[in-house]
């Protein structure tokens, strides 16, 4: 009988809702493996503890499950493995790293989103000028865009918005923000959703699909808010092997199991994410298509450009 190996896995707090039952059923499908461990925290606390544990010769991370932009700088730093699993013939290309060190468990997004019981549809901002104007003033709400310790995935979604609304009409919002309209910041982006319930805001800027769907599961009065010049950025949420775990067998065997169609389903019943898996659906309405075209973010261009724009939100001096 072979020996029995821990799998400990770091991931980030918007999956608490339904881990337990995906972890269970790994247990259950392996019964020679243990329970896997699971620490939950923000996205920059997991890369920090993982870094220090390493530093100082401590057990860290075998696996991580991390917002998309987390996994690519982790990869970058060369704190991912690689790990082939022939689970992955199944899935688009787009959704693996061709290096596979990473690969994509659910289809996340970022938005903006509103209070529906303070603001009425007739006064909803129809386009960024109009999200810049000063009629604004007060009403906005957004995840730090420089001094987060949480994470920055709000950095890239307003990032992405000059792709979608150009270069001029992108610069007026950053300079609306860092004047007349110059929003109340949160350090998390949970907390921005709090802040938007509580009536501290009525409409945040940056707003995470996990967080989102779990106050709309709720019965929170939050939607979506539409606008043809800031859609939606949809983005992954993804698992990778962290280095030094290469030779832990019930890692690797975790892994191809996240990929499989029964964790897919249990994934599919996490509020916020959509399971990546081709044929496998939510257990609940997702409000947005993921569809062969879809493009996701941050990609390559993102990640040369996040820099550029991180120095244009401190220039402008924004929070």
């Amino acid at each position: 009988m072979k020996g029995i190996e821990r799998v400990v896995v770091y991931g980030s707090l918007g999956l608490r809702p339904g881990l337990s039952e995906l972890l269970w059923a790994f247990r259950k499908k392996h019964k020679l493996e243990e329970f896997p461990v699971y620490l939950d925290d923000h996205p920059f606390q997991i890369r920090e503890r993982i870094r220090r544990e390493s530093e100082n010769g401590m057990r860290t991370a075998d696996v991580v499950l991390v917002p998309h932009y987390m996994a690519l700088e982790l990869s970058e730093e060369g704190i991912l493995a690689r790990h082939r699993s022939v689970e992955l013939d199944s899935y688009p290309r787009k959704f693996r790293d061709d290096s596979h060190r990473w690969f994509a468990i659910g289809v996340t997004f970022m938005s903006m989103a509103y209070n529906s019981k303070r603001l009425r549809e007739r006064d909803l901002p129809e386009s960024l000028d109009d999200l810049s104007s000063e009629k604004m003033r007060g009403q906005l709400g957004m995840q730090s865009l420089t001094a987060s310790k949480a994470g920055n995935l709000g950095a890239y979604y307003i990032s992405f918005l000059q792709r979608t609304a150009g270069s001029k009409k992108w610069m007026n919002l950053l300079q609306s923000l860092a004047g007349p309209n110059r929003p109340k910041t949160y350090d998390c982006i949970d907390h921005l959703l709090q802040g938007l319930l509580d009536g501290a805001v009525r409409i945040g800027l940056t707003v995470y699909s996990l967080a989102y769907f779990r106050e709309k599961a709720s019965g929170s009065p939050v939607a979506l808010l539409r606008m043809k010049e800031a859609p939606p950025m949809l983005t992954f949420t993804s698992a990778g092997l962290v280095s030094g775990a290469e030779e832990n067998k019930s890692a690797r065997t975790f892994l191809d199991f996240l990929l499989s169609e029964d964790a897919q389903r249990i994934i599919g019943t996490i509020a916020g994410i959509a399971p990546t898996r081709p044929g496998i659906s939510t257990a609940y309405p997702f409000e947005l298509k993921n569809e062969s075209g879809s493009s996701f973010h941050p990609d390559a261009k993102d990640l040369e450009e996040i820099s550029t724009a991180l120095a244009t939100y401190k220039r402008l001096q924004l929070p």
